[in-house]
Protein backbone atom coordinates (compact mmCIF):
# COMPACT_ATOMS: atom_id res chain seq x y z
CA UNK A 1 0.00 0.00 0.00
CA UNK A 2 1.43 3.36 -1.07
CA UNK A 3 0.87 6.73 0.55
CA UNK A 4 -0.45 9.11 -2.09
CA UNK A 5 -0.82 12.88 -1.67
CA UNK A 6 -3.10 14.72 -4.08
CA UNK A 7 -2.81 18.51 -4.24
CA UNK A 8 -5.73 20.24 -5.97
CA UNK A 9 -4.77 23.70 -7.20
CA UNK A 10 -4.79 26.11 -10.13
CA UNK A 11 -0.97 25.83 -10.17
CA UNK A 12 -0.90 22.13 -10.97
CA UNK A 13 0.77 22.48 -14.38
CA UNK A 14 3.07 25.38 -13.61
CA UNK A 15 4.24 27.53 -10.74
CA UNK A 16 2.54 30.89 -11.24
CA UNK A 17 2.44 32.38 -7.76
CA UNK A 18 2.34 31.77 -4.04
CA UNK A 19 0.77 28.30 -3.96
CA UNK A 20 3.24 27.13 -6.61
CA UNK A 21 6.10 28.35 -4.43
CA UNK A 22 4.63 26.49 -1.46
CA UNK A 23 4.34 23.26 -3.45
CA UNK A 24 7.91 23.58 -4.69
CA UNK A 25 9.21 24.00 -1.15
CA UNK A 26 6.93 21.42 0.46
CA UNK A 27 7.13 18.56 -2.02
CA UNK A 28 10.89 18.74 -2.59
CA UNK A 29 11.85 18.18 1.06
CA UNK A 30 13.34 14.90 2.24
CA UNK A 31 10.77 14.73 5.05
CA UNK A 32 7.84 14.93 2.60
CA UNK A 33 9.34 12.39 0.17
CA UNK A 34 10.08 9.99 3.01
CA UNK A 35 6.41 10.07 4.02
CA UNK A 36 4.54 10.17 0.70
CA UNK A 37 5.40 7.61 -1.94
CA UNK A 38 3.54 9.37 -4.76
CA UNK A 39 2.23 12.87 -5.38
CA UNK A 40 -0.46 14.13 -7.75
CA UNK A 41 -1.05 17.74 -8.80
CA UNK A 42 -4.64 18.07 -10.04
CA UNK A 43 -6.43 21.02 -11.59
CA UNK A 44 -8.25 22.50 -14.58
CA UNK A 45 -6.54 22.64 -17.95
CA UNK A 46 -5.17 26.02 -19.01
CA UNK A 47 -3.69 26.53 -22.47
CA UNK A 48 -0.32 28.24 -22.09
CA UNK A 49 0.57 28.46 -25.77
CA UNK A 50 0.26 26.94 -29.20
CA UNK A 51 2.35 23.86 -28.37
CA UNK A 52 0.46 21.66 -25.90
CA UNK A 53 3.52 19.50 -25.24
CA UNK A 54 5.03 22.46 -23.37
CA UNK A 55 1.96 23.04 -21.16
CA UNK A 56 3.69 21.57 -18.09
CA UNK A 57 6.64 23.92 -18.47
CA UNK A 58 10.33 23.28 -19.04
CA UNK A 59 10.47 20.87 -16.12
CA UNK A 60 7.44 18.85 -17.25
CA UNK A 61 6.46 16.26 -19.82
CA UNK A 62 3.01 15.59 -21.28
CA UNK A 63 2.45 11.84 -21.67
CA UNK A 64 -1.21 11.80 -22.67
CA UNK A 65 -3.76 14.27 -23.98
CA UNK A 66 -7.17 13.18 -25.21
CA UNK A 67 -7.69 16.80 -26.28
CA UNK A 68 -4.78 16.59 -28.72
CA UNK A 69 -5.01 12.87 -29.62
CA UNK A 70 -1.60 12.29 -28.06
CA UNK A 71 -0.58 9.17 -26.15
CA UNK A 72 3.00 8.36 -25.21
CA UNK A 73 2.23 4.98 -23.70
CA UNK A 74 -1.07 3.21 -23.17
CA UNK A 75 -2.80 5.94 -21.16
CA UNK A 76 -5.84 5.93 -23.41
CA UNK A 77 -6.88 2.60 -21.93
CA UNK A 78 -6.53 4.10 -18.43
CA UNK A 79 -8.44 7.33 -18.95
CA UNK A 80 -10.51 6.64 -22.08
CA UNK A 81 -13.66 5.53 -20.26
CA UNK A 82 -13.73 8.66 -18.11
CA UNK A 83 -13.22 10.86 -21.18
CA UNK A 84 -16.19 9.23 -22.91
CA UNK A 85 -18.51 9.03 -19.90
CA UNK A 86 -18.12 12.64 -18.79
CA UNK A 87 -17.34 14.44 -22.01
CA UNK A 88 -14.08 15.83 -20.63
CA UNK A 89 -10.53 15.82 -21.89
CA UNK A 90 -7.66 14.61 -19.71
CA UNK A 91 -4.09 15.79 -20.01
CA UNK A 92 -1.63 13.69 -17.99
CA UNK A 93 2.10 13.88 -17.48
CA UNK A 94 4.99 14.42 -15.07
CA UNK A 95 6.62 17.47 -13.52
CA UNK A 96 9.83 17.91 -11.59
CA UNK A 97 9.34 20.33 -8.70
CA UNK A 98 12.50 21.94 -7.39
CA UNK A 99 13.25 23.98 -4.29
CA UNK A 100 13.55 27.63 -5.32
CA UNK A 101 17.01 28.11 -3.80
CA UNK A 102 18.38 24.55 -3.78
CA UNK A 103 18.40 22.75 -7.12
CA UNK A 104 19.50 19.53 -5.41
CA UNK A 105 16.07 19.18 -3.79
CA UNK A 106 13.62 17.79 -6.32
CA UNK A 107 10.59 15.54 -6.62
CA UNK A 108 8.88 14.09 -9.68
CA UNK A 109 5.09 14.35 -9.43
CA UNK A 110 2.14 13.26 -11.53
CA UNK A 111 0.02 15.99 -13.13
CA UNK A 112 -3.57 15.61 -14.27
CA UNK A 113 -5.39 18.52 -15.85
CA UNK A 114 -9.01 18.26 -16.94
CA UNK A 115 -10.57 20.28 -19.75
CA UNK A 116 -14.21 20.68 -18.79
CA UNK A 117 -15.65 23.09 -21.38
CA UNK A 118 -17.67 20.32 -23.07
CA UNK A 119 -18.51 18.26 -19.99
CA UNK A 120 -21.79 16.34 -19.94
CA UNK A 121 -24.32 18.87 -18.58
CA UNK A 122 -26.36 16.12 -16.91
CA UNK A 123 -23.32 15.11 -14.87
CA UNK A 124 -22.94 18.72 -13.76
CA UNK A 125 -26.58 18.98 -12.76
CA UNK A 126 -26.42 15.73 -10.77
CA UNK A 127 -23.30 16.82 -8.91
CA UNK A 128 -24.75 20.23 -8.07
CA UNK A 129 -27.83 18.50 -6.69
CA UNK A 130 -25.67 16.29 -4.48
CA UNK A 131 -23.80 19.34 -3.16
CA UNK A 132 -27.12 20.97 -2.26
CA UNK A 133 -28.63 17.79 -0.82
CA UNK A 134 -25.64 16.84 1.33
CA UNK A 135 -23.88 20.14 2.07
CA UNK A 136 -26.52 22.85 1.47
CA UNK A 137 -24.41 24.43 -1.29
CA UNK A 138 -26.69 26.38 -3.61
CA UNK A 139 -24.85 26.46 -6.92
CA UNK A 140 -27.74 28.41 -8.50
CA UNK A 141 -26.52 31.47 -6.56
CA UNK A 142 -23.28 31.38 -8.52
CA UNK A 143 -24.58 31.03 -12.07
CA UNK A 144 -22.22 32.81 -14.42
CA UNK A 145 -19.30 32.58 -12.00
CA UNK A 146 -16.81 30.62 -14.12
CA UNK A 147 -14.26 30.52 -11.32
CA UNK A 148 -16.75 28.57 -9.21
CA UNK A 149 -17.94 26.48 -12.14
CA UNK A 150 -14.57 25.23 -13.37
CA UNK A 151 -13.43 23.94 -9.98
CA UNK A 152 -16.83 22.32 -9.44
CA UNK A 153 -16.61 20.57 -12.81
CA UNK A 154 -13.14 19.11 -12.29
CA UNK A 155 -14.48 17.50 -9.11
CA UNK A 156 -16.98 15.36 -11.00
CA UNK A 157 -14.50 12.81 -12.44
CA UNK A 158 -11.88 13.36 -9.73
CA UNK A 159 -12.32 10.21 -7.63
CA UNK A 160 -12.44 7.97 -10.71
CA UNK A 161 -9.30 9.59 -12.15
CA UNK A 162 -7.40 9.03 -8.91
CA UNK A 163 -8.48 5.40 -8.77
CA UNK A 164 -7.57 4.77 -12.43
CA UNK A 165 -4.15 6.30 -11.94
CA UNK A 166 -3.20 4.63 -8.67
CA UNK A 167 -5.74 1.93 -7.87
CA UNK A 168 -8.16 2.13 -4.97
CA UNK A 169 -6.20 0.24 -2.31
CA UNK A 170 -3.74 2.98 -1.38
CA UNK A 171 -3.67 5.45 1.50
CA UNK A 172 -4.81 8.77 0.04
CA UNK A 173 -4.64 12.27 1.49
CA UNK A 174 -6.38 14.93 -0.58
CA UNK A 175 -5.27 18.54 -0.10
CA UNK A 176 -7.58 21.33 -1.20
CA UNK A 177 -5.37 24.37 -1.70
CA UNK A 178 -7.77 27.18 -0.96
CA UNK A 179 -11.30 26.97 -2.32
CA UNK A 180 -10.05 25.48 -5.62
CA UNK A 181 -10.04 21.91 -4.32
CA UNK A 182 -13.06 22.03 -2.05
CA UNK A 183 -15.52 20.54 -4.56
CA UNK A 184 -13.09 17.70 -5.27
CA UNK A 185 -12.62 17.00 -1.56
CA UNK A 186 -16.38 17.03 -1.06
CA UNK A 187 -16.61 14.47 -3.89
CA UNK A 188 -14.28 12.28 -1.80
CA UNK A 189 -16.57 12.77 1.21
CA UNK A 190 -19.61 11.85 -0.91
CA UNK A 191 -17.87 8.65 -2.03
CA UNK A 192 -17.65 7.59 1.65
CA UNK A 193 -14.04 6.57 1.29
CA UNK A 194 -11.54 6.14 4.09
CA UNK A 195 -9.29 8.71 2.45
CA UNK A 196 -8.25 11.78 4.45
CA UNK A 197 -9.11 15.31 3.36
CA UNK A 198 -7.27 18.51 4.29
CA UNK A 199 -8.14 22.12 3.53
CA UNK A 200 -4.98 24.21 3.21
CA UNK A 201 -5.94 27.75 4.20
CA UNK A 202 -3.33 29.85 2.43
CA UNK A 203 -5.70 32.66 3.36
CA UNK A 204 -9.31 33.19 4.41
CA UNK A 205 -10.62 34.81 1.25
CA UNK A 206 -13.57 36.66 2.88
CA UNK A 207 -11.11 38.21 5.34
CA UNK A 208 -8.90 39.38 2.49
CA UNK A 209 -11.91 40.85 0.69
CA UNK A 210 -12.95 42.82 3.77
CA UNK A 211 -9.44 44.14 4.47
CA UNK A 212 -8.86 45.20 0.87
CA UNK A 213 -12.21 46.98 0.67
CA UNK A 214 -12.07 48.77 4.04
CA UNK A 215 -10.37 52.16 4.36
CA UNK A 216 -8.95 51.21 7.75
CA UNK A 217 -7.53 47.98 6.30
CA UNK A 218 -5.84 45.78 8.95
CA UNK A 219 -6.29 48.41 11.67
CA UNK A 220 -10.05 48.10 11.33
CA UNK A 221 -10.35 44.39 10.59
CA UNK A 222 -8.14 42.80 13.22
CA UNK A 223 -9.29 45.05 16.05
CA UNK A 224 -12.93 44.31 15.25
CA UNK A 225 -12.08 40.60 15.05
CA UNK A 226 -10.50 40.81 18.50
CA UNK A 227 -13.49 42.68 19.92
CA UNK A 228 -15.91 40.11 18.45
CA UNK A 229 -14.23 37.22 20.28
CA UNK A 230 -16.47 34.18 19.98
CA UNK A 231 -19.64 36.28 20.24
CA UNK A 232 -19.93 37.47 16.64
CA UNK A 233 -18.84 36.12 13.26
CA UNK A 234 -17.17 37.91 10.38
CA UNK A 235 -20.49 38.11 8.54
CA UNK A 236 -22.28 39.50 11.58
CA UNK A 237 -19.67 42.23 11.90
CA UNK A 238 -19.03 43.03 8.22
CA UNK A 239 -22.17 41.77 6.46
CA UNK A 240 -23.35 38.63 4.71
CA UNK A 241 -21.03 36.87 2.27
CA UNK A 242 -23.73 34.48 1.06
CA UNK A 243 -23.34 35.46 -2.59
CA UNK A 244 -19.58 34.99 -2.38
CA UNK A 245 -18.87 31.52 -3.82
CA UNK A 246 -15.40 31.33 -2.34
CA UNK A 247 -16.76 32.11 1.11
CA UNK A 248 -19.37 29.37 0.91
CA UNK A 249 -16.76 26.81 -0.14
CA UNK A 250 -14.25 27.89 2.51
CA UNK A 251 -16.89 27.51 5.24
CA UNK A 252 -17.51 23.93 4.09
CA UNK A 253 -13.86 23.14 4.88
CA UNK A 254 -15.11 22.45 8.41
CA UNK A 255 -16.54 19.20 6.98
CA UNK A 256 -13.09 17.90 6.05
CA UNK A 257 -10.79 15.97 8.38
CA UNK A 258 -8.35 18.82 8.96
CA UNK A 259 -7.75 22.48 8.22
CA UNK A 260 -4.16 23.67 7.86
CA UNK A 261 -3.89 27.38 8.65
CA UNK A 262 -0.61 28.85 7.42
CA UNK A 263 -0.33 31.09 10.50
CA UNK A 264 -1.88 31.87 13.85
CA UNK A 265 -3.64 34.82 12.22
CA UNK A 266 -5.28 32.60 9.61
CA UNK A 267 -6.53 30.21 12.27
CA UNK A 268 -8.12 33.13 14.12
CA UNK A 269 -9.62 34.44 10.87
CA UNK A 270 -11.18 31.07 10.07
CA UNK A 271 -12.77 30.77 13.50
CA UNK A 272 -13.99 34.37 13.12
CA UNK A 273 -15.61 33.36 9.83
CA UNK A 274 -17.12 30.20 11.32
CA UNK A 275 -17.18 30.35 15.15
CA UNK A 276 -19.07 27.06 15.34
CA UNK A 277 -16.24 25.16 13.61
CA UNK A 278 -14.33 22.55 15.61
CA UNK A 279 -11.25 24.53 16.68
CA UNK A 280 -9.39 21.26 17.23
CA UNK A 281 -9.54 20.57 13.49
CA UNK A 282 -7.80 23.84 12.69
CA UNK A 283 -4.03 23.41 13.03
CA UNK A 284 -1.34 26.02 12.50
CA UNK A 285 1.01 24.65 9.84
CA UNK A 286 3.45 27.34 8.77
CA UNK A 287 4.99 27.69 5.35
CA UNK A 288 8.74 27.41 5.18
CA UNK A 289 11.55 29.19 3.38
CA UNK A 290 13.65 27.69 0.60
CA UNK A 291 17.28 28.52 1.17
CA UNK A 292 20.77 27.11 1.06
CA UNK A 293 23.66 27.89 3.40
CA UNK A 294 25.83 30.79 2.24
CA UNK A 295 29.24 31.95 3.33
CA UNK A 296 30.30 35.52 3.99
CA UNK A 297 32.17 35.42 0.68
CA UNK A 298 29.07 34.28 -1.21
CA UNK A 299 26.99 37.02 0.41
CA UNK A 300 29.64 39.62 -0.41
CA UNK A 301 29.63 38.52 -4.06
CA UNK A 302 25.86 38.93 -4.31
CA UNK A 303 26.10 42.29 -2.60
CA UNK A 304 28.76 43.43 -5.07
CA UNK A 305 26.42 42.60 -7.96
CA UNK A 306 23.62 44.65 -6.41
CA UNK A 307 25.98 47.57 -5.82
CA UNK A 308 27.18 47.39 -9.41
CA UNK A 309 23.58 47.38 -10.64
CA UNK A 310 22.59 50.37 -8.49
CA UNK A 311 25.70 52.23 -9.64
CA UNK A 312 24.78 51.50 -13.28
CA UNK A 313 21.29 52.92 -12.66
CA UNK A 314 21.83 55.74 -10.15
CA UNK A 315 25.57 56.53 -10.31
CA UNK A 316 26.36 55.78 -6.66
CA UNK A 317 27.17 52.82 -4.46
CA UNK A 318 24.57 52.31 -1.69
CA UNK A 319 25.56 51.75 1.92
CA UNK A 320 22.20 50.04 2.55
CA UNK A 321 19.98 48.09 0.15
CA UNK A 322 16.27 47.71 0.85
CA UNK A 323 14.30 45.30 -1.32
CA UNK A 324 10.69 44.32 -1.80
CA UNK A 325 9.90 41.46 -4.17
CA UNK A 326 6.15 41.00 -4.29
CA UNK A 327 2.92 40.62 -6.22
CA UNK A 328 1.29 43.91 -7.12
CA UNK A 329 -1.93 43.79 -5.11
CA UNK A 330 -3.41 46.38 -2.72
CA UNK A 331 -2.85 44.25 0.38
CA UNK A 332 0.95 44.53 0.02
CA UNK A 333 0.66 48.06 1.46
CA UNK A 334 3.39 49.51 -0.74
CA UNK A 335 2.47 53.04 0.32
CA UNK A 336 3.75 52.10 3.77
CA UNK A 337 7.17 51.31 2.29
CA UNK A 338 7.38 54.81 0.82
CA UNK A 339 6.19 56.40 4.07
CA UNK A 340 8.81 54.54 6.11
CA UNK A 341 11.56 55.40 3.64
CA UNK A 342 10.59 59.08 3.91
CA UNK A 343 11.47 59.01 7.63
CA UNK A 344 14.51 56.84 6.97
CA UNK A 345 15.82 59.30 4.37
CA UNK A 346 16.40 62.07 6.94
CA UNK A 347 18.22 59.60 9.22
CA UNK A 348 20.44 58.48 6.34
CA UNK A 349 21.13 62.05 5.31
CA UNK A 350 22.13 62.97 8.86
CA UNK A 351 24.49 59.98 9.03
CA UNK A 352 25.97 60.70 5.59
CA UNK A 353 24.74 57.37 4.24
CA UNK A 354 23.31 56.42 0.86
CA UNK A 355 20.49 53.91 0.40
CA UNK A 356 18.66 52.20 -2.45
CA UNK A 357 15.19 50.66 -2.45
CA UNK A 358 14.60 48.07 -5.18
CA UNK A 359 10.93 47.22 -5.71
CA UNK A 360 10.27 44.24 -8.01
CA UNK A 361 6.55 43.96 -8.70
CA UNK A 362 4.30 43.77 -11.74
CA UNK A 363 0.74 43.17 -12.87
CA UNK A 364 2.02 41.06 -15.78
CA UNK A 365 2.55 37.64 -14.21
CA UNK A 366 4.11 36.17 -17.35
CA UNK A 367 6.55 39.05 -17.63
CA UNK A 368 7.16 41.57 -20.40
CA UNK A 369 8.98 40.40 -23.55
CA UNK A 370 12.73 40.87 -23.21
CA UNK A 371 12.79 42.83 -26.47
CA UNK A 372 10.40 45.39 -24.98
CA UNK A 373 12.39 45.92 -21.79
CA UNK A 374 15.59 46.24 -23.85
CA UNK A 375 13.95 48.89 -26.03
CA UNK A 376 12.55 50.81 -23.02
CA UNK A 377 15.95 50.74 -21.35
CA UNK A 378 17.64 52.11 -24.47
CA UNK A 379 15.00 54.73 -25.33
CA UNK A 380 14.29 56.34 -21.96
CA UNK A 381 16.22 54.67 -19.15
CA UNK A 382 13.76 52.06 -17.83
CA UNK A 383 13.48 51.02 -14.98
CA UNK A 384 14.65 54.31 -13.43
CA UNK A 385 12.20 56.19 -15.65
CA UNK A 386 8.83 54.91 -16.82
CA UNK A 387 6.11 55.82 -19.29
CA UNK A 388 2.39 55.17 -19.10
CA UNK A 389 0.95 52.46 -21.31
CA UNK A 390 2.07 49.12 -22.68
CA UNK A 391 4.68 47.73 -22.69
CA UNK A 392 5.55 49.82 -19.64
CA UNK A 393 3.15 50.98 -16.91
CA UNK A 394 -0.27 49.34 -16.85
CA UNK A 395 -3.10 49.59 -14.33
CA UNK A 396 -2.02 50.12 -10.73
CA UNK A 397 1.64 50.16 -11.79
CA UNK A 398 1.01 53.79 -12.75
CA UNK A 399 -0.02 54.69 -9.19
CA UNK A 400 3.02 52.96 -7.70
CA UNK A 401 5.36 54.82 -10.02
CA UNK A 402 3.72 58.14 -9.13
CA UNK A 403 4.54 57.45 -5.47
CA UNK A 404 8.10 56.39 -6.33
CA UNK A 405 8.62 59.43 -8.55
CA UNK A 406 7.34 61.81 -5.86
CA UNK A 407 9.59 60.20 -3.25
CA UNK A 408 12.65 60.41 -5.49
CA UNK A 409 11.97 64.09 -6.19
CA UNK A 410 12.04 64.86 -2.46
CA UNK A 411 14.58 62.42 -1.00
CA UNK A 412 18.24 63.27 -0.47
CA UNK A 413 19.89 60.02 0.63
CA UNK A 414 17.65 57.14 -0.58
CA UNK A 415 16.39 56.54 -4.11
CA UNK A 416 13.80 54.02 -5.31
CA UNK A 417 13.88 51.85 -8.42
CA UNK A 418 10.61 50.26 -9.53
CA UNK A 419 11.17 47.16 -11.68
CA UNK A 420 7.78 46.23 -13.16
CA UNK A 421 9.01 42.96 -14.61
CA UNK A 422 8.66 39.27 -13.70
CA UNK A 423 12.03 37.67 -13.10
CA UNK A 424 15.36 39.36 -12.62
CA UNK A 425 18.40 38.90 -14.85
CA UNK A 426 20.09 40.62 -17.78
CA UNK A 427 17.76 39.01 -20.33
CA UNK A 428 14.52 40.13 -18.69
CA UNK A 429 15.64 43.38 -17.06
CA UNK A 430 18.18 44.98 -19.37
CA UNK A 431 21.88 45.34 -20.05
CA UNK A 432 22.61 47.32 -16.89
CA UNK A 433 22.03 44.15 -14.86
CA UNK A 434 25.43 42.46 -14.30
CA UNK A 435 25.79 39.46 -16.59
CA UNK A 436 26.04 36.92 -13.75
CA UNK A 437 23.25 38.40 -11.59
CA UNK A 438 19.83 36.85 -10.93
CA UNK A 439 16.96 37.13 -8.46
CA UNK A 440 18.78 35.13 -5.80
CA UNK A 441 21.31 37.96 -5.50
CA UNK A 442 18.50 40.29 -4.40
CA UNK A 443 17.69 37.86 -1.60
CA UNK A 444 21.26 37.04 -0.57
CA UNK A 445 22.72 40.53 -0.87
CA UNK A 446 19.84 42.61 0.51
CA UNK A 447 20.17 44.28 3.90
CA UNK A 448 16.43 44.37 4.57
CA UNK A 449 13.26 43.12 2.87
CA UNK A 450 10.25 45.33 3.50
CA UNK A 451 6.79 43.82 3.95
CA UNK A 452 4.22 46.13 5.51
CA UNK A 453 1.23 44.17 4.19
CA UNK A 454 -2.30 44.89 5.33
CA UNK A 455 -3.28 41.26 4.67
CA UNK A 456 -0.54 38.63 4.52
CA UNK A 457 -1.56 35.15 5.68
CA UNK A 458 2.07 34.05 5.77
CA UNK A 459 4.45 35.89 3.43
CA UNK A 460 7.31 33.67 2.26
CA UNK A 461 8.95 36.46 0.25
CA UNK A 462 9.08 38.71 3.31
CA UNK A 463 11.48 36.38 5.11
CA UNK A 464 13.60 35.12 2.21
CA UNK A 465 16.44 37.48 3.14
CA UNK A 466 16.67 36.15 6.71
CA UNK A 467 18.39 32.78 5.99
CA UNK A 468 21.08 34.73 4.12
CA UNK A 469 21.89 37.13 6.95
CA UNK A 470 19.52 39.92 5.98
CA UNK A 471 16.66 41.55 7.91
CA UNK A 472 12.90 41.30 7.54
CA UNK A 473 10.93 44.46 8.30
CA UNK A 474 7.30 43.42 8.66
CA UNK A 475 3.84 44.52 9.65
CA UNK A 476 1.99 42.75 12.44
CA UNK A 477 -0.44 41.50 9.77
CA UNK A 478 2.20 39.17 8.31
CA UNK A 479 1.62 35.60 9.47
CA UNK A 480 5.31 34.73 9.10
CA UNK A 481 6.03 37.04 12.05
CA UNK A 482 4.75 34.33 14.40
CA UNK A 483 7.19 31.76 13.00
CA UNK A 484 10.08 34.23 13.19
CA UNK A 485 9.34 35.00 16.83
CA UNK A 486 9.33 31.29 17.70
CA UNK A 487 12.41 30.39 15.66
CA UNK A 488 14.56 33.29 16.89
CA UNK A 489 13.19 33.43 20.44
CA UNK A 490 16.59 32.96 22.10
CA UNK A 491 18.65 34.63 19.36
CA UNK A 492 20.47 37.69 20.77
CA UNK A 493 20.55 39.48 17.38
CA UNK A 494 17.01 39.06 16.06
CA UNK A 495 17.04 39.76 12.31
CA UNK A 496 13.55 41.18 12.07
CA UNK A 497 11.43 44.13 13.14
CA UNK A 498 7.64 43.92 13.40
CA UNK A 499 5.77 47.22 13.11
CA UNK A 500 2.43 46.78 14.87
CA UNK A 501 0.02 48.77 12.71
CA UNK A 502 -2.91 46.92 14.28
CA UNK A 503 -2.15 48.51 17.64
CA UNK A 504 -3.06 51.91 16.20
CA UNK A 505 -6.73 51.01 16.65
CA UNK A 506 -6.52 49.10 19.92
CA UNK A 507 -8.23 51.82 21.96
CA UNK A 508 -10.98 52.55 19.42
CA UNK A 509 -14.59 51.46 19.67
CA UNK A 510 -16.26 49.37 17.00
CA UNK A 511 -18.01 52.34 15.35
CA UNK A 512 -14.78 54.35 15.42
CA UNK A 513 -12.87 51.53 13.74
CA UNK A 514 -15.48 51.19 11.00
CA UNK A 515 -15.45 54.95 10.42
CA UNK A 516 -11.69 55.26 9.80
CA UNK A 517 -11.04 57.10 6.54
CA UNK A 518 -8.01 56.75 4.29
CA UNK A 519 -6.76 60.14 5.52
CA UNK A 520 -7.09 59.08 9.18
CA UNK A 521 -5.39 55.78 8.42
CA UNK A 522 -2.45 57.56 6.79
CA UNK A 523 -2.01 59.71 9.91
CA UNK A 524 -2.10 56.68 12.21
CA UNK A 525 0.40 54.80 10.05
CA UNK A 526 2.81 57.72 9.82
CA UNK A 527 2.73 58.18 13.59
CA UNK A 528 3.78 54.56 14.01
CA UNK A 529 6.40 54.68 11.26
CA UNK A 530 7.99 57.89 12.55
CA UNK A 531 8.67 56.08 15.84
CA UNK A 532 9.69 52.79 14.22
CA UNK A 533 12.11 54.35 11.73
CA UNK A 534 14.73 55.04 14.40
CA UNK A 535 14.54 51.48 15.72
CA UNK A 536 14.81 50.03 12.21
CA UNK A 537 17.78 52.32 11.46
CA UNK A 538 19.52 51.08 14.60
CA UNK A 539 19.05 47.46 13.52
CA UNK A 540 20.41 47.83 9.99
CA UNK A 541 23.67 45.90 9.42
CA UNK A 542 25.82 48.98 8.89
CA UNK A 543 29.03 47.56 10.36
CA UNK A 544 31.05 44.44 9.66
CA UNK A 545 30.25 43.26 13.19
CA UNK A 546 26.47 43.53 12.65
CA UNK A 547 26.70 41.81 9.27
CA UNK A 548 28.60 38.97 10.91
CA UNK A 549 26.06 38.71 13.75
CA UNK A 550 23.12 38.46 11.37
CA UNK A 551 24.88 35.88 9.20
CA UNK A 552 25.76 33.82 12.29
CA UNK A 553 22.14 34.04 13.47
CA UNK A 554 20.98 32.88 10.04
CA UNK A 555 23.33 29.91 10.13
CA UNK A 556 22.28 28.89 13.65
CA UNK A 557 18.55 29.65 13.68
CA UNK A 558 17.70 29.88 9.97
CA UNK A 559 17.12 26.11 9.62
CA UNK A 560 14.18 26.47 12.02
CA UNK A 561 12.22 28.37 9.34
CA UNK A 562 13.29 26.04 6.51
CA UNK A 563 10.86 23.83 4.65
CA UNK A 564 12.56 20.71 6.05
CA UNK A 565 11.87 21.81 9.61
CA UNK A 566 8.34 23.02 8.92
CA UNK A 567 7.35 19.82 7.11
CA UNK A 568 8.76 17.66 9.90
CA UNK A 569 7.48 19.66 12.89
CA UNK A 570 4.18 21.03 11.60
CA UNK A 571 2.97 19.52 8.32
CA UNK A 572 3.42 15.80 8.91
CA UNK A 573 2.59 15.66 12.63
CA UNK A 574 -0.76 17.35 12.00
CA UNK A 575 -1.95 15.00 9.26
CA UNK A 576 -5.35 13.45 10.04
Amino acid sequence: MARVASHITHESARKMGGIGAVLNGLCSTHAYKNHFDKTLFYGPYFEFGAEFAADFGKEGQVLFSSKHNFDRGDWGTVFGGIVRDYGVDIIYGKRTVTSDFDANKQNVVDVVNVSINKINPHAVTRFKYKLWQNFAIRSDQFEGDWDYEQYLRIAIPYVEIVDKLYGGSNEFTHFSHEYMGMASCLAVVLAEREDKTVFVAHEVSPARAVVENTAGVDITFYNLMKQAGQKESLEEVFGSQQKNARCELVKKAALLDRIYAVSDLVKAEYLFLLPEADAGKVRVVYNGVSARPVTAEHKAASRARIEAYVDNLLNYTPDVVFTHVTRLVPSKGLWRDIAMLSYMDSLFDGANLKGAYILVSTLIATGRPAADTARMEKEYGWPVLHRKGWPDLTGSEEEIYEQVELFNSRSRAIKCVFINQFGFDRTTCGLRVPADMDLSDLRIGSDAELGFSTYEPFGIAQVETVPFGGMAVLSSSCGCAYLLEKAFEVCPAKPFKIVDFISAGAAMTGPELKAITKEQRDILERQLLSKAAGEIFGMLPLTAKMKSQYLSAAQEFGPLISWENVVRDYFLVNLP
